[in-house]
């Protein structure tokens, strides 16, 4: 074998389970078809829960000067009403993926991953006794077991036969721009920083927002699949709201947006986790918050999770002929659902019946911004 583990897809899920099982001694080959630092469309922010549970996030977080906030501010979906919700201490931080994504393949470069990029995956061959990830180039790769981390199109989990494409059913469309923002601005638009959400914008299946940065703010709106034939029209009417209540710069270039799809909760529905020496985590499993979206926590969260499974099948795939080795890769798919999923999951009421009383109640404004930002149920 080349390696004991290839992990295919560099995002924050990746190269965290490279990171993860390099530092547990395991040869590790991350292989990505971008260079990075590379762009990536995102919100871009990441909660607390993420810095803490994880505490090399925090020396991530400084080294790229992100940005952190303390709370946020409702929008109703006409716009005519707000409210805030404020944490005592900050409660999480906006980062520019272009640096925190390659300051993550830098740690698992240095725990000891071999890192093989700009050269994209085209298949995996899974086979009883190793994997084989084949590049376009030709050249083949070599493990024992991979982890799928390519995303929402993943190669992987379509190469091995786990799945073909996600439904538009589980998945969540955005639009989304983010511009520079000068210091003045940024103080003139935003003050302290909060960020601002607009649930169910202009009565629409999802939510807009306005996350700024140290020195940027990414404007969007992510709409589920009914009404993504409108996500333009729907764009269009955020900015020009946003440009009312002055919360972008005047005169900031918001026009043509970029688009993605977020698997937002779709692991919940989805059995096929683990297939022949094979796992999926981040987008390609579907771990992402079905109520608000976020996906840098649970990518590696789950990526976390899946380098213990791994590990495991690693030793007992130098025993007994491997006889155990799939066992040990099969714990992933109830261990992730005994620890994420009631993070990913809607919330356990109905939040369209609570969500007009966010403006005249503080408690439950309060109980929306957990929710929304650390998956707690309302």
């Amino acid at each position: 074998m080349d390696y004991d583990v290839i992990v295919v897809g560099a995002g924050p899920a990746g190269s965290c389970a490279a990171k993860f099982l390099a530092d547990a001694g395991a040869t590790v080959a991350l292989l990505d078809a971008a260079r990075f630092p590379r762009h990536k469309p995102c919100g871009g922010w990441v909660n607390d829960k993420a810095v803490r549970e994880f505490p090399f996030l925090d020396t991530v977080r400084r080294r790229i000067k992100a940005a952190p906030f303390r709370g946020m501010t409702f929008h109703s979906p006409d716009l005519a009403q707000s409210a805030q919700f404020s944490g005592r201490t900050h409660v999480g931080h906006i980062v520019r993926r272009e640096k925190f994504d390659a300051e993550l393949v830098r740690l698992a470069q240095k725990a000891g991953a071999k890192t093989i990029l700009g050269k994209k995956v085209v298949a995996v061959e899974a086979g009883e006794r190793a994997v084989v990830a084949v590049l376009a180039d030709g050249k083949r790769v070599a493990g024992r077991l991979v982890v799928g981390a390519d995303g929402v199109q993943s190669t992987v989990a379509r190469t091995v036969g786990l799945r073909p494409r996600w439904d538009d059913e589980h998945l969540v469309f955005t639009l989304s721009k983010t511009i520079p923002l000068t210091a003045r601005q940024r103080a003139a638009c935003f003050g302290s920083g909060g960020i601002h959400v607009a649930f169910g914008f202009a009565g629409a299946p999802g939510y807009a927002w306005a996350f700024p940065g140290a020195a940027h703010v990414n404007v969007g709106i992510g709409v589920r699949a009914p009404a993504a034939a409108r996500l333009k029209e729907l764009y269009a009417a955020w900015v020009q709201g946003l440009r009312a209540k002055e919360l972008v710069p005047a005169g900031a270039d918001l026009d043509d947006p970029e688009g993605a799809a977020v698997p937002a909760g779709a692991a919940i529905d989805f059995e096929n986790h683990v297939g022949k020496r094979t796992v999926l985590v981040g987008d390609a499993g579907g771990f992402a918050s079905a109520a608000s979206g976020e996906g840098i926590y649970p990518a590696i969260r789950s990526a976390a999770l899946a380098a213990q499974c791994v590990l495991k099948a690693l030793a007992a795939d130098r025993g007994s002929k491997g006889l155990h080795c799939q066992d040990e890769l099969q714990t992933f798919k109830y261990l992730w659902r005994q620890q994420m999923a009631s993070y990913l999951q809607m919330p356990n009421v109905n939040a369209a019946f609570l969500l007009p009383l966010i403006y005249t109640n503080q408690e439950i404004a309060d109980r929306f911004g957990r929710a929304f930002l650390f998956g707690e149920n309302l």
